[in-house]
């Protein structure tokens, strides 16, 4: 795909499909391919839809998808492409990764969409790879993988190896594909298609910047909740957080319940319980290294603090993770 010099050449690609995958990622991959082919009346693009045993995939949003062939059967192909998004630690099953290890030693280019990164890193097929996956799953994907080097890009072409991070990043990465293969024109029409009013670059950040969050709110506010979202680990005075916004300790107490309806302190501790709780949901590490990740620095301090905003103890938001294969 990414690795091939442009052609005119029909390509094949495969989507390896596993349960559960999100329809809106799948679909902003495929149709770019579809729509090259309409525009330039050729068929540029042929693709082979897979499944782990042949039969149809439940999408999950509960839509069945057929599929042409289980990963056993089908006929290797230049391309391959993991397309997982939840329960992606149970997906990642022994004969899986067996399979894409012996398309990877055919010389098969693999890809990724969403959660299919684990598939491919739990393979060890993205080792000594530049790799990204959604932004919620990054610190999991870096702790289990540390011979994989995750950045927090939208997709990411490293070689014969490319991942993207979900959500409509997979839309990117095919019109840039297409940029990169056919040309500038050919992406930018089938962008106007999708009536698309810009392609993203790699590098663009998966969230929306904090002043688009927030857009509308003073300006002053949005520097000072920028500090904060900063210092998560390492908890500063609300003091700090005033100096950066050009304002008064009290002048920020007023925008906080002005514009938040509550107070720096409080807003400020709820972001750091926020993480807790995603490193709690998406990663192994100890009770007590997370809370001192979240800037607090006793485990009690944390499970009382936790137990106020969320209605239960830290322990009750673990779950089990995959060992690693």
């Amino acid at each position: 795909m990414f690795h091939l010099p442009p052609s005119n050449k029909t390509e094949r690609i495969g989507f390896l499909l596993l349960p559960k995958f999100s329809m809106l990622a799948f679909s902003a991959m495929l149709d770019p391919l579809r729509m090259a082919n309409w525009l330039s009346d050729k068929p540029l693009y042929e693709w082979v839809l897979i499944s782990r045993d042949g039969a149809p995939v439940q999408a999950a949003n509960g839509v069945n998808v057929g599929v042409d062939h289980s990963l056993a059967s089908a006929q290797r192909l230049p391309t391959l492409i993991v397309v997982a998004s939840y329960d992606h630690e149970k997906l990642a099953t022994p004969d899986i990764l067996a399979l894409l290890r012996r398309w990877s030693s055919f010389g098969t280019a693999l890809g990724a969409l969403d959660n299919g990164t684990f598939i491919l890193a739990s393979a060890g097929l993205l080792d000594g790879y530049r790799a990204t996956a959604h932004w919620e799953m990054l610190e999991s994907h870096i702790e289990h993988f540390p011979r994989v080097a995750f950045t927090q890009d939208l997709f990411v072409v490293d070689r014969d190896r490319f991942t993207a991070a979900g959500g409509t990043s997979g839309l990117d990465m095919m019109l840039s594909l297409l940029r990169h293969r056919h040309g500038e024109d050919l992406a930018t029409k089938a962008a106007d298609e999708f009536v698309y009013s810009r392609i993203r670059e790699p590098g663009d950040s998966q969230r929306l910047a904090l002043r688009e969050r927030l857009r509308g709110f003073n300006p002053r506010l949005i520097r000072a909740i920028e500090k904060m979202e900063a210092a998560l680990e390492d908890p500063r005075p609300m003091a700090d957080f005033a100096n950066a916004a050009g304002i008064s300790p009290r002048e920020l107490e007023r925008q906080f319940r002005k514009w938040l309806k509550t107070t720096p302190a409080a807003y400020y501790r709820g972001l750091r319980l926020d993480r807790s709780r995603h490193l709690l949901r998406q990663t192994d590490l100890p009770i007590i290294e997370i809370a001192f990740r979240s800037g607090f620095s006793s485990a009690a301090h944390f499970s009382r603090s936790f137990s106020g905003r969320f209605g239960h103890p830290p322990s009750a938001e673990r779950r089990p993770l995959t060992p690693k294969l």
